[in-house]
């Protein structure tokens, strides 16, 4: 077995390709939201961490800005993608209030180190 030795000129050359430099000093503008003075509301749970502060929903936006896809192919493949989840979602409401209380464990599996 063969043994490689780098000197620390070596890495720091090597890990000067990956230093960060920030070019330009032009600034990129911000869109301001509306709600962006909104504060929580009262009922806005504060007892969970990385819980986003309330923005309200934005009745006005502006769809040219989210388009669905770029082409026939993006369009049908997120089409797709959303109605699956849909579709997911309603089957398991249909299951846990028809037969999901006569079977519980059915279609329930461990993840990681659960039993």
């Amino acid at each position: 077995m063969s043994t490689t030795t780098v000197t620390a000129e070596q890495l720091s050359d090597v890990l000067q390709d990956y230093q960060i430099h920030l070019t330009g000093g032009e600034s990129i503008p911000v869109q301001q939201s509306h709600s962006a003075v909104v504060g929580n509301p009262a009922n806005w749970p504060t007892d969970r961490n990385r819980i986003p502060p309330y923005r309200p929903i934005n009745r006005h936006l502006d769809m040219e800005q989210r388009p669905l896809g770029s082409n026939a192919f993006e369009n049908a493949f997120l089409f797709a993608m959303f109605s699956g989840v849909v579709a997911n979602a309603s089957i398991a409401k249909f299951w846990g209030k028809t037969l999901g209380p006569v079977f519980p464990g059915l279609f329930k599996y461990s993840i990681g180190g659960e039993w």
